[in-house]
């Protein structure tokens, strides 16, 4: 693990919720360069450790994992790695941005606005494609479920994995599904089986730090369970009550993070995704 470093990307804001991981190989890499409004620290710290990236590759389109990946981009000379579906929001993030504030509200001026780039610097990942970083490959795998457009990643010989929100917020052997709207329930859980079959040393989270692999088996026990409790539920108002009440895990987040959060936001945010596609709504 000594050529993987974590930053705590948004730390001025919400400290151990959006980790950034710098692979430092002869490319350097990084995975997940959180928000806009992070990307003068993340520059910082890159400069700090005499770091010049050629790749980001934030996992996907969202404000949270890529909203700085274009001015990063921009300021390094690097190229983004995206998914096909992905790439012409990082291109263009506008439709993105409006999304955003439609779902966030407030919060989206909090993570910024994204910039846009040039379609030359952005490099369009297929399944499976490897990238030689010069020391280790880094296999990018398509990931749908929270997001359709999204990415895991497989640093190979390290056999470190980046699944994103494949796996959720974690911390302290808790997890808290994300499943925003549209979340895709049978996508996810595939995604969760294709993963579990790697071999994996360590699990490196966005949300938040280095885990073992038993988080991917617990991520899926834990969207299974929400998924039959939502079915249960009157309403969302019911599963969200529930959830606080009687999950051990959603209280332990509660405890973790106050209650004006991005991590409890995007709790809410889950509840309704999970809940839409168990009602069919």
């Amino acid at each position: 693990m000594s050529r993987i470093h974590m930053i705590d990307a948004f730390k001025y804001y919400e400290p151990n919720y959006v980790a950034c991981y710098v692979l430092l190989y002869e490319r350097p890499t990084v995975i997940d360069p959180g928000p806009r409004n992070g990307v003068n620290y993340l520059i910082g710290e890159l400069e700090r450790l005499k770091v010049r990236p050629t790749i980001i590759a934030p996992t996907h389109v969202h404000l949270d994992h890529a909203g700085g990946a274009a001015e990063l981009a921009k300021f390094f000379s690097a190229r983004i790695i995206a998914h096909p579906r992905g790439a012409k929001h990082i291109a263009n993030p506008e439709r993105l941005w409006e999304a955003a504030k439609a779902m966030l509200g407030d919060l989206a001026e909090v993570f910024g606005k994204p910039r846009g780039i040039e379609e030359d610097m952005i490099v369009v990942a297929e399944d499976c494609q490897r990238l030689d970083l010069g020391g280790d490959e880094l296999i990018v795998l398509h990931a749908p479920g929270h997001a359709s457009h999204m990415l895991a990643y497989y640093l190979k010989d390290a056999k470190v994995l980046f699944p994103s929100d494949a796996v959720g917020v974690s911390f302290d052997g808790y997890v808290i599904p994300s499943t925003p709207p549209p979340f895709d329930y049978e996508k996810a859980l595939n995604t969760l089986e294709r993963l579990k079959k790697l071999k994996i040393e360590s699990v490196a989270l966005t949300h938040f730090g280095l885990a073992d692999k038993e988080v991917i088996e617990k991520a899926e026990e834990k969207i299974k369970e929400w998924y039959e409790i939502a079915k249960s539920c009157r309403d969302l108002v019911e599963f969200v009550e529930r959830l606080v009440k009687r999950d051990e895990d959603v209280k332990a987040l509660y405890r973790r993070y106050h209650k004006a959060s991005l991590a409890i936001a995007n709790f809410k945010n889950s509840t309704q995704g999970i809940f839409n596609s168990a009602k069919k709504l």
